[in-house]
């Protein structure tokens, strides 16, 4: 595929690093040279040190035959644009980057779409909805939906309460899990393990369960946390720029109870007219003092998504000092979240330029691939795949297929049927299967569930 990125910034530069992996033809505007020279001596792409707008590149053929393309640059109308020209010369299909506007009416949707823009990305969106998940559902570290929405795949942190600690997962089949959810990933510090079923639950650990979607409820109590859903929350929100504002919006029409934090007194008063129910405060959130008088130790979230990367930081551990259990923390910079999550008080890091290079990802993939999901921090991704008619994998066990040493099929969707698969499983034409992988096995699993090719060439 060759895609055309305009914007090398925080976003595209993650991007960049997880694309340049993959068997992609990637070519990258940026008016900043410096960015470029890095990008082309870390990474196997052809750059451009020019304006996306500029009528030099448009002279250009670049976008002709491209089959994306993605504009991320940090300004909102310049990418709008870029959509426009790129539209016009050809691209295929185009993503763009949004941050300021509300595109929620199908009015506003109609315009985009006369713009040229395929997709629209948007990283306030992406976090706040994040954000209000992580609070509606105590212990989720991550989630994803496969099968339309049939299967769901969800990251929960085991803590000192769950009731599946020191337990190896084949007695957890046994006991808990049955047939209805299958353990697929444990992340534990900095690895990231596909379990075999002798592998023992261990506090800390973040297990990742594949279960049909129904099950949701089922799976929180066998866990022990359902009783952490029934009552309303006390949130702290540190920053009330545009992604604090979301999130509030969200909580208080979830009859969640909210205070956001913003130091500066006009956008104050501004979000305050825009919030109904949420108490807006105005210092600064390292105050600790103030943070004090106002029942910081009340709280049972304090979410810090300032533009100031130190200001989350101090301030979400000033609140751990106080006693939050659960404190979130935006950064800017992805390297930080594993010294956050293994080495600090905070609960969880959370990177808007992570979340939004993920997302762009799923855009990108073979056509055999219906949904894409990695893990953040991690080489590991699950696919949903389709399997071929053709494909060298049908007609035998799953046990003699040549796989990758830690592939694992861990669910197959049949007939809107919800299988675990053993190494004597044999998939059939039109199966939707979910494959836990490595990102360098992409290329060598693939093969064996497309097209039939000759055994001997992916061996």
């Amino acid at each position: 595929m060759k895609i055309v990125i305009a914007g090398a910034g925080e976003v595209g530069f993650h991007l960049i690093e997880k694309l340049s992996k993959e068997d992609h033809d990637i070519f990258v505007i940026d008016t900043n040279q410096e960015v470029l020279e890095k990008l082309k001596s870390d990474y196997d792409i052809q750059t451009d040190n020019e304006s996306i707008v500029n009528s030099k590149f448009l002279h250009k053929t670049h976008l002709e035959d491209a089959d994306l393309f993605m504009a991320i640059t940090n300004s909102d109308e310049t990418n709008m644009i870029a959509c426009k020209m790129a539209s016009e010369k050809g691209a295929k299909k185009t993503i763009c980057r949004i941050r300021q506007i509300n595109l929620n009416s199908e009015k506003k949707q109609f315009s985009l779409k006369s713009l040229g823009i395929d997709w629209v990305i948007n990283p306030v969106s992406l976090v706040a909805e994040e954000l209000f998940k992580l609070v509606l559902t105590p212990n989720i570290v991550d989630s994803s939906e496969f099968a339309d929405g049939e299967i769901t795949l969800t990251g929960y942190k085991m803590t000192s309460y769950a009731k599946i600690l020191n337990q190896s997962i084949q007695q957890l089949e046994k006991d808990y899990l049955k047939d209805k959810f299958h353990i697929g990933i444990i992340q534990r510090k900095d690895m990231s393990i596909i379990p075999d079923k002798s592998e023992t639950i261990q506090q800390g650990d973040i297990v990742y369960f594949f279960y049909r979607s129904k099950y949701y409820q089922l799976l929180r109590k066998i866990l022990g946390y359902d009783h952490l859903q029934s009552k309303s929350r006390q949130v702290f929100i540190n920053g009330g720029g545009h992604m604090g504002l979301r999130v509030a919006q969200r909580l208080e029409k979830a009859n969640q109870n909210v205070k956001v934090i913003e130091k500066d007194l006009a956008r104050s008063y501004h979000i305050c007219e825009k919030l109904q129910k949420t108490l807006v405060l105005n210092f600064d959130g390292t105050d600790l003092k103030q943070l004090i008088a106002e029942g910081i130790e009340t709280a049972d979230y304090f979410i810090s998504v300032t533009e100031n990367e130190q200001v989350n930081l101090t301030s979400c551990l000033l609140a751990s000092q106080q006693g939050v259990e659960r404190t979130i923390c935006l950064v800017k910079q992805p390297e930080l979240i594993p010294i956050i999550d293994q080495n600090t008080p905070i609960t969880l890091g959370i990177s808007p330029r992570v979340l939004t290079a993920r997302h762009l990802v799923r855009f990108m993939q073979d056509a055999n691939i219906f949904s894409y999901f990695s893990l953040i921090n991690s080489q590991i991704e699950i696919l949903e795949v389709l399997v071929n008619e053709t494909a060298p994998c049908l007609h035998q066990p799953l046990k003699e297929l040549s796989l990758p040493e830690n592939v694992r099929i861990a669910v197959i969707h049949r007939k809107n049927r919800f299988l675990v698969p053993d190494g004597s499983s044999v998939l059939s034409p039109d199966d939707t299967i979910l494959i836990i992988l490595h990102r360098l096995d992409r290329k060598k699993t693939m093969a064996f569930f497309k097209q039939k090719s000759p055994i001997s060439t992916i061996q």
